[in-house]
């Protein structure tokens, strides 16, 4: 009898153990990764996989619609128009190609930074009853150039086209041999929701991920 009730017992752990597997469809730093993999490395694929996980919380709508392509474009458009709106007119038309020949290589530099979840901590959220927070801490390492080429010197109006190309030539190759890694580590936030019995975790300020970690990148190039 007293063999029976211990058996009993183990089998009533087991079963409370899968019923709180099943409640939680993928744990917080699962669910971190994939945002990582969404919003930083631009991973259509992981999208995909996001925008299904959170498909049932938004009553089968999707979550995310991030066109990568129209948003790399745009981005490089504007990049490309900021850097170049300080030198001459005639310097800037001839330089655009390798400018944004630059500004790929860059960023291509940063949307290969990985990712390493250092640590998960679900809390009681203070402002919602029944609502948990899970604080995730993770690092982020980038690859890039330990030394940077110096802009052309002197007054930046009269830099001639051959001087700017050289240099935009020369930095997408520190970036495309990039021999330095930096680190930091940041924190972001995935809040609880609970949809037919299930836990989901989501956030909708995701681009809170891609500033912190664009200010410690841009900060990161050459020598310190």
């Amino acid at each position: 009898m007293k063999n029976f009730k211990i058996i009993f017992l183990v089998i009533l752990a087991i079963f409370g153990q899968n019923l709180s597997a099943q409640t939680e469809v993928k744990k917080p730093s699962e669910v971190f990764e994939m945002y990582f993999g969404t919003f930083v490395n631009n991973n259509s694929a992981v999208l995909d996989k996001l925008n299904d996980y959170l498909r049932p919380t938004v009553e089968g709508e999707t979550a995310y619609q991030v066109d990568f392509n129209v948003v790399s474009k745009d981005m490089m458009k504007e990049s490309t128009d900021n850097f170049l709106s300080v030198f001459p007119k005639a310097t800037a038309d001839a330089c655009r190609k390798e400018a944004e020949e630059y500004f790929t290589a860059m960023m291509e530099n940063f949307k290969n930074g990985k990712l390493t979840v250092k640590e998960v901590k679900v809390v009681q959220n203070e402002h919602i009853e029944d609502q948990k927070i899970a604080h995730i801490t993770y690092s982020v390492s980038f690859k890039v150039p330990a030394k940077f080429s110096d802009i052309p010197p002197g007054d930046i109006k009269n830099v001639k086209p051959e001087e700017l190309k050289k240099y935009l030539v020369q930095s997408v190759k520190d970036f495309k041999a990039a021999d330095k890694t930096v680190v930091t580590e940041q924190k972001f936030s995935l809040y609880q929701l609970n949809e037919g019995g299930k836990i989901y975790y989501w956030n909708g300020s995701p681009d809170e991920i891609v500033s912190g970690l664009t200010d410690f990148y841009f900060e990161s190039f050459g020598s310190k």
